[in-house]
């Protein structure tokens, strides 16, 4: 869409909800929803900076606004919902957490300034990186790409960010990591009884809102907490200044504002040697930002019963993220739970966006040091209330509705994330997953149907002793109608196919082996190999490998590998499996008649070998017209009205549909013994094909007159002859049973 038409629609939609009916509850939601953007920014901050960041909770509170305001802003312009609300998120938040500790880590005894703008850096680089692959992304329509994240190491991605966003409230409390392996030292601190407050707090957040679903629950749960909070403090007569020096609140100072704010631009002096070796952290945020756009979106589609254009979604996340990025801010894009909260109001309109954006904004202008007098327990309890959603999701809920190794995996991942990291366990997550497909894969079998000449002829229609020999001989046919992608494993279970039948000793000699590529999507390097050795085995002993309906790419590989050839030891390709099976065929034929099992016969004796006959079959040819023809003679022309049938004593005919194109389509082939026309002439109707010579041919033709008149003075004849066709047709119609049973066996 052009921008000026999107600007128009904006402003059009736009004024409508300003129309008196839609502004009231607009302003009562945005109240709502920016109440927790405002908490939620906050207990990221105190999550990121922790001890030696202490002296930079007013910038990132600041930074934190900021972002929201400017996420606000560019998500109510530019999103294709009009219900989008989007923040600093809590799915990176403990990625860049854990970078900023590590950082820290990093850079023990450095100045706490440096290390400070370091953190602020990093922080800022990653909102920069993530807003040009989300702008790239839906730039050049790639957003479906990320749909191919395997399901479970999404979920493995969000329990893993739910345990950093639980133990992540232990840090905004204490200061301190939570780790397993130092439980005794922390509980005999004491700050193990410091996080319980937290915990009961997000614990009950949790379970209130689960059971009540009321999108009032969580910000009323916050009001009274604070009040409640208060009302201690009195009645325990501690001071505010003491609850602030016991860390009970949050220290932001009462200064911190735009003015607190340090640009991209502005963080030269940070450590960028530093900011490097975190590529770790980045590329899990990165991962974690674009997979989180895809679940949040594609869940608030269901939720708000509306296509959502998720290209158009990565492009204004970019956007935001871009502008972010310079300012300083973090990452953000679409959230879930705020965006979903209007609706649970009956609400959906761009203003709760923008209200929310300009109320961050008036904080960030006249009063942030408000946000001081937040308490911590608040602050640390939502984010315990939002790991533990993601963690009863993932590792509870999830029990009920994904299969066993999927759950297996979604925990095994949360395990390494709490164990070993966050990036360990995104990476274990991916390998085991792409290990599992290729395992689960190997076994699917590529073969979808296995036929044989006994119940697959081709379209070529045979005189009576051909059929039979090809009745007795058919079973040396062996034909694998293959599917899907070929590669090591496959390939090696269709090998072990072709030796079972070898060795099958209740089955005739294995003579013709036909390969069906048609519904192959492609043939890796050990899928080459293999073919390579099923031509060395054919040569070895003494059958012949055909592959047909091969895509030029598979082509070209076995032509790169010097597998085609007619000789022994090679591979055929043919046009079709239907021109495989004629050749088969033709080859067996060809054998039995240098045997001398098959001779050149006349029209009479073909027909007595077909049936015999009550009556005299000679005098049938008193009834026909011979006729000698070259090859590529029309003996039936498509379109034309039907008079006729012909007897094809010797040579070959073909059965073509004329297309509108001018191509031609083959439907049979037709040899000596066999009937064509018949239908047409039968049934009164236009031709529906063409019938051309393939070669000199002798034809017996028999007119509508003729027949007529056959059973006008030899009505035994006639009988006998429509007894002939009905046995034809019959015998047609049995053999095209047996081939469509055998294909869907």
């Amino acid at each position: 869409m052009p921008l000026s038409s999107h600007r128009e629609s904006f402003w059009v939609s736009f004024r409508r909800e300003l129309a008196p009916g839609k502004l009231f509850p607009s302003l009562i939601t945005s109240t709502v929803v920016a109440m927790m953007t405002v908490v939620l920014s906050v207990s990221f901050v105190a999550l990121i900076f922790v001890d030696p960041l202490t002296g930079f909770v007013g910038t990132g509170t600041s930074l934190m606004l900021l972002t929201a305001v400017i996420l606000g802003i560019f998500m109510t312009i530019f999103s294709s919902f009009a219900g989008t609300i989007a923040i600093p998120q809590d799915r990176v938040a403990p990625i860049i957490a854990l970078m900023a500790s590590l950082i820290i880590h990093e850079m023990q005894g450095a100045d706490p300034n440096v290390i400070g703008l370091t953190v602020l850096a990093a922080m800022a680089t990653s909102t920069l990186l993530v807003g040009l692959v989300l702008f790239f992304l839906g730039a050049y329509n790639l957003g479906n790409i990320v749909r191919f994240t395997p399901y479970p190491v999404i979920g493995g991605f969000l329990a893993g960010s739910g345990w950093l966003l639980l133990t992540g409230s232990f840090r905004v409390i204490s200061g301190q990591s939570f780790s397993f392996f130092n439980l005794k030292a922390m509980y005999s601190s004491g700050v193990i009884e410091a996080w319980i407050p937290c915990a009961i707090f997000g614990i009950v957040a949790y379970l209130a809102v689960r059971f009540s679903r009321h999108f009032i629950t969580l910000p009323l749960l916050v009001m009274l907490a604070m009040v409640g909070f208060y009302i201690w403090l009195a009645i325990s007569h501690h001071s505010f200044e003491m609850a602030r020096q016991s860390g009970w609140i949050l220290g932001a100072p009462p200064n911190a504002g735009l003015t607190e704010i340090h640009s991209f631009p502005s963080l030269i002096h940070a450590d960028w040697g530093v900011i490097a070796n975190q590529y770790g952290s980045l590329v899990a945020l990165l991962l974690t930002s674009i997979v989180s756009i895809l679940l949040n979106t594609s869940a608030l589609e269901l939720a708000a019963d509306e296509e959502i254009d998720l290209n158009k979604e990565l492009r204004a996340a970019g956007l935001a993220n871009l502008c972010g990025g310079f300012a300083g801010g973090m990452v953000g894009f679409q959230s879930l739970s705020l965006s979903s909260l209007p609706l649970g109001m009956g609400v959906r309109s761009r203003l709760v966006g923008l209200i929310s954006a300009l109320a961050c904004l008036f904080l960030l202008c006249f009063g942030t040091g408000l946000l001081g007098y937040i308490p911590k327990f608040i602050l640390g309890g939502i984010l315990f209330y939002n790991g533990a959603s993601f963690l009863v999701e993932w590792i509870y809920d999830s029990y009920f509705r994904l299969i066993r190794e999927d759950y297996l995996l979604v925990a095994l991942i949360l395990v390494i994330v709490a164990v070993a990291g966050y990036l360990q366990g995104v990476g274990a997550g991916i390998l085991i997953a792409t290990v599992l497909f290729v395992l689960k894969y190997s076994s699917v079998n590529v073969i979808s149907n296995v036929l044989s000449g006994d119940n697959h002829r081709s379209t070529v229609d045979r005189s009576p002793v051909e059929a039979r020999l090809l009745d007795n001989h058919g079973g040396q046919i062996h034909i694998l109608r293959l599917k899907g992608f070929i590669f090591f494993g496959s390939a090696n279970n269709l090998l072990n196919t072709i030796r079972e039948r070898l060795t099958d000793e209740n089955l005739p000699r294995l003579a013709y082996v036909i390969l069906d590529f048609q519904h192959v999507s492609g043939l890796d390097t050990s899928g080459i190999v293999s073919m390579a050795k099923l031509a060395r085995l054919s040569k070895r002993e003494g059958f012949i490998v055909m592959a047909a309906s091969v895509p030029v790419d598979i082509q070209n590989s076995f032509r790169k590998a010097d597998l085609l050839s007619d000789a022994p030891g090679y591979v055929r390709i043919f046009r079709d499996r239907d021109y495989s099976v004629e050749w088969c065929e033709n080859d067996i034929l060809k054998r039995e008649r240098a045997e001398g099992k098959t001779e050149i016969k006349s029209l009479a004796q073909i027909l007595n070998d077909f049936h015999p006959w009550q009556v005299e079959t000679s005098s049938l040819l008193n009834y026909m017209e011979r006729i000698d023809v070259d090859k590529n003679y029309y003996l039936i022309l498509q379109g034309d009205p039907a008079s006729e049938l012909f007897f094809i004593e010797s040579g070959k005919v073909r059965v073509v549909v004329e297309l509108d194109n001018g191509r031609t389509i083959r439907i049979r082939t037709m040899g000596a013994g066999t009937v064509v026309g018949e239908i047409g002439l039968y049934l009164n109707q236009q031709r529906l094909a063409s019938v051309v010579t393939e070669e000199p041919c002798t034809i017996y033709r028999l007119g509508r007159e003729a027949l007529t008149r056959m059973e006008q003075e030899n009505p035994a004849l006639a009988s006998a002859f429509h007894e002939f066709m009905v046995r034809v047709l019959a015998e047609r119609v049995t053999q095209q049973n047996r081939t469509m049973r055998a294909l869907v066996e």
